[in-house]
């Protein structure tokens, strides 16, 4: 069973984004490492960051970048899939400052309160046959009830498209800096 299904088995939202790489699962993760939005990121992502009025996160990696914009690491398998979560009322832009930074995925799944809704975002590493990886992201959104569920689909209706834009420049800058890496490593 993978991370996010252990983590948050049922959602009201949801999105999927892969790409094939033409390198090793260990380049892949390699590249997922040291992948960073300020350095890699597309003209395009950068506006989809200016015009929701955030400013594009320079951590060195999306593990040091998520946990700094209020995600908390749920979940490992080192190599193979990392799981990041956040709860609160992130579909209000004032609401952004007052998340609530789960302790672990047992905080996670237990998160329930009225008018919030927890969210998760995964990425994984799936060998595939002669040397080449699938790398993917999906993202999952549970909502504590109506009155939730009504205003994230608000949300959801105006970034759903921008975020799954975001999600695909990311996973083609990994797939770029994975086989760079491989190139590198077999040369």
């Amino acid at each position: 069973m993978d991370l996010l299904d252990e983590i948050i088995p049922e959602w009201h939202f949801g999105n999927k984004h892969h790409v094939a790489v033409d390198a090793p699962p260990e380049r892949v993760a390699e590249a997922l490492e040291t992948f960073r939005l300020d350095r890699d990121a597309s003209w395009l992502v950068r506006l989809f960051f200016r015009a929701r009025g955030l400013s594009i996160p320079d951590g060195p990696s999306p593990r040091e970048t998520l946990t700094a914009e209020g995600f908390s690491l749920l979940g490992e398998r080192a190599g193979r899939e990392i799981v990041f979560g956040v709860a609160g009322k992130f579909w209000a832009p004032r609401e952004m400052a007052n998340l609530v930074r789960v302790e672990d995925a047992g905080a996670f799944r237990r998160f329930a309160r009225p008018g919030q809704a927890k969210g998760a975002i995964a990425f994984r590493i799936d060998p595939l046959n002669n040397g080449r990886t699938l790398l993917g992201t999906e993202t999952r959104v549970w909502c504590a009830d109506r009155r939730a569920r009504l205003l994230f689909s608000l949300y959801w209706t105006l970034i759903r498209i921008p975020s799954g834009i975001i999600r695909t420049d990311m996973l083609r800058a990994i797939k770029r800096r994975a086989t760079a890496l491989a190139s590198a490593v077999a040369a």
